[in-house]
């Protein structure tokens, strides 16, 4: 049973840092949410150069994380380390480019530094 759940979390990981790539499929749609032509804080120019990186930043975090929660050698005990950067990265990216339909993403991302930093001891298991 413990695999099953270990999967089914890594992927979830996974999706989650893959949700950002979303970003990078421009839509006609005003109702997109994913959108860097919107931006509160960050000018014009600045915006695409700022949101690739996060979103590498993201992608990447959470597909490390995701493979630390399936147990690859070197990530394991390092997951908490990587759950709180790649939520910072993450979180960071939705403020930037904030829509509040982005409310579920910032959810996850801060339940997900919640973890990493209370450390359950359900979370022995991932080191």
């Amino acid at each position: 049973m413990e695999i099953i759940v270990r999967s089914i979390l890594g992927l979830l990981l996974i999706a989650h840092g893959l949700v950002h790539l979303l970003w990078l499929a421009p839509s006609a749609d005003p109702a997109w949410p994913f959108r860097l032509d919107r931006s509160w804080l960050v000018p014009g120019a600045a915006r695409t150069p700022i949101a690739v990186v996060l979103i590498a930043l993201v992608v990447v975090g959470f597909a490390l994380l995701g493979l630390a929660i399936w147990g690859v050698p070197g990530l394991t005990s390092i997951w908490s380390v990587l759950a709180i950067a790649a939520s910072v990265a993450s979180l960071a990216t939705m403020v930037l480019f904030w829509d509040r339909q982005l409310l579920w993403g910032v959810a996850i991302d801060v339940a997900l530094i919640f973890v990493a930093l209370w450390q359950p001891s359900w979370t022995d298991r991932f080191g």
